[in-house]
């Protein structure tokens, strides 16, 4: 029997089965549409097939009165409350992707986060608008929590193509030359670049295609953590952040390959309840055209996410963009499973899932098109064309003669070099006429074409792209403007067509989710030598007795550049946290509740971990001699 009632996710709960949810339009454009009217019947359905979270991307600009001014635009905030009630009505969770970097009714909205690195005001702005969001999330039980991502704050990657005037500028604008002064000495930074620098003030941000991109590369990773997560995190508590698994290319030059820059350093979110992944069968291949098979990409996930427990230990790991299916324009070349394998690589990515993750979501749920048009439905009321609807019949209705008219820059088509045609499509309701009432202009053609865009699909045509294309809608009759679509590619992804009809794989993830309903996370055990990793945790039978004490052995090498502390947890309570000295033997007593079971579960972790020589593991404490043992009655 269907429930709407909103279950727990997280370790010991529910497992958290997610999808990105854009209603009738798409990430860039969704909440410029009457999100409402969809929203309870994609909900439901979502519910139906399996899902009992649904994520929102919430982005900046749109949100923000300005980039400098945090406070919420009234209507987008009680349009964002609306929706998480719809979805608490449909018995779904809800997860915020906080800081997303389009909105297409705000002009260079995708500018708006490299400011975060250059502008204080811009900086402080984006933290008063993550804090409004989270006043509205804290009245709402079914939102769990939010997450930024690296990919809305990854164009200051950019700034080593810049010219050198303007990399020295960029240099002290972006923090990075305090940073290295922070945490580097000139010499050593002299050396990276292989240029002598007397003061720090002479550094640049590095050239891209330069060993010393590396530098840059450290300090974005810091940078991640000490300058956006954990302030956003102070703001919003229950914040994690989409980490980049991808590792970079450090170059010695144009075509001479230096060494990969892991971004792990970024990785071991502090407090964070979440650590959020992306995921596609690519990563890890050669990327030339190849057919994944499904054992490959199964055995790719397991290896991905045992490298990131490796380094994250048990925080709970939620793939946000479990992206199976990866038709982004630009990445043709991608590695791919055969669209009639998807249900195989399914079952065998279910254990994996299962034991390595405690959640996942689908970028996205169904296929969803592109749409250069910043309100396809005239919610906007037409602003965007640069006309101004009016009267209770609003959003937008033509009188005879009248026109649109817009200019449409190939970055609004938001794919690589822009496509060299779209698809234009205009759906009207008209005087019940079924003669032609709409002329439809581009630069390209030395004639208007005459449409009759009243029928149930409306009318589409294919037009020629340029950097900027120009489109003139006339009407020859008063008719009603309900819909116009500039589309330059669909994006065929998840389990649903863009009707809302099931593809031939929906079974399969209707059959994952079914499955998945529990995380049973695999242990984290020692090595062989008594090294443990990031965590380690271990089961243990009661004594029969109480009180108990449980002891062990901490040792470390003396030329261990620091000291491990280690955080003690029984039955996912604290009981302390100790240091990971060398030969030092710790005891410690149980409470007297767990004393008193018929068994417990032991949990260490570690705050950091080291590699040493050539050794792969990263490593956190020597740990010999683990017992539990009652307390004698005689001494």
């Amino acid at each position: 029997m269907e429930t709407n009632a909103i279950e727990s996710i997280g370790p010991g709960a529910a497992y958290l089965r997610g999808a990105h949810w854009f209603g009738d339009a798409w990430a860039v454009n969704f909440w410029n549409t009457r999100l409402e009217q969809q929203a309870a019947r994609d909900f439901a359905t979502l519910r139906q097939d399996g899902f009992n979270t649904v994520i929102l991307v919430v982005p900046w600009a749109g949100f923000a009165t300005s980039m400098t001014d945090g406070s919420l635009i009234p209507e987008r905030a009680r349009r964002l409350g609306e929706i998480i009630s719809l979805a608490a009505d449909s018995g779904l969770n809800v997860v915020l992707r906080v800081g997303y970097a389009w909105d297409a009714s705000v002009a260079g909205s995708g500018g708006w986060l490299l400011n975060l690195w250059l502008r204080e005001d811009a900086y402080q702005g984006w933290l008063d608008y993550i804090e409004g969001l989270h006043n509205i999330a804290s009245a709402h039980e079914n939102v769990q929590f939010a997450f930024l991502s690296w990919e809305d704050l990854w164009a200051v990657e950019g700034l080593g193509k810049a010219p050198l005037e303007r990399r020295l500028q960029l240099a002290q604008q972006t923090g990075f030359q305090d940073w290295l002064e922070r945490y580097s000495t000139l010499d050593a930074v002299s050396a990276r670049f292989g240029q002598t620098f007397t003061r720090f003030e002479q550094i640049p941000v590095p050239e891209r295609m330069t060993p010393a991109f590396g530098l840059f590369f450290d300090f974005i990773d810091h940078a991640w953590i000490a300058r956006f997560f954990g302030p956003a995190q102070e703001r919003f508590p229950s914040m994690s952040m989409e980490i980049r698994i991808d590792s970079d290319p450090v170059w010695n030059g144009a075509g001479e390959l230096a060494y990969w820059h892991s971004h792990e350093l970024a990785w071991d979110l502090p407090g964070a309840d979440w650590t959020t992944i992306y995921w596609a069968p690519a990563m890890g291949g050669l990327n030339q055209g190849e057919t994944l098979s499904p054992e490959t990409a199964a055995n790719r996930l397991e290896a991905m996410l045992e490298r990131i427990r490796a380094v994250t230990g048990n925080r709970p790991i939620f793939i946000d963009q479990f992206l199976v299916e990866d038709f982004t324009p630009g990445f043709e070349s991608n590695g791919r499973i055969d669209r009639d394998q998807v249900g195989n690589f399914l079952q065998r990515a279910q254990p994996v899932l299962e034991q390595l993750a405690h959640g996942y979501a689908l970028w996205t749920w169904r296929d969803y098109q592109h749409n250069a048009v910043p309100s396809p439905d005239f919610s906007d009321g037409g602003s965007s064309w640069g006309y101004q609807a009016t009267g209770e019949n609003a959003p937008l209705q033509l009188k005879s003669g009248e026109s649109l008219r817009r200019d449409f820059s190939i970055h609004e088509f938001h794919s690589p070099g822009g496509p060299q045609s779209a698809e234009l499509c205009v759906q009207t309701v008209g005087d019940g006429n079924s003669e032609p009432d709409l002329l439809i202009h581009t630069q390209y053609r030395p004639e208007p074409l005459l449409v009759d865009a009243s029928g149930a699909g409306g009318s589409c045509i294919g037009l020629l792209i340029s950097d900027t294309t120009s489109v003139t809608l006339k009407t020859l009759a008063p008719l009603s403007l309900k819909t116009i679509g500039f589309s330059g590619f669909t994006q065929p992804t998840g389990m649903r067509f863009l009707n809302g009809s099931k593809k031939p794989v929906a079974t399969a993830w209707q059959t994952l989710n079914q499955s998945l309903q529990r995380p049973n996370p695999a242990p984290f055990v020692r090595y062989g030598d008594g090294w443990m990793g990031k965590t380690f945790n271990q089961q243990f039978s009661a004594s029969g007795a109480a009180p108990q004490i449980l002891s062990f052995t901490t040792r470390l090498p003396e030329t261990w550049p620091f000291t491990p502390q280690i955080t003690v947890d029984v039955d996912q309570l604290t009981l302390t946290r100790v240091a990971c000295s060398n030969n030092q033997e710790h005891t410690l007593p149980l409470p007297e509740t767990v004393s008193q079971k018929s068994g417990f579960e032991l949990a260490m972790t570690v705050d950091r971990t080291y590699q040493v020589g050539n050794d792969e593991r990263r490593l956190g404490c020597l740990i010999d001699d683990i017992t539990v043992q009652a307390v004698s009655d005689n001494p």
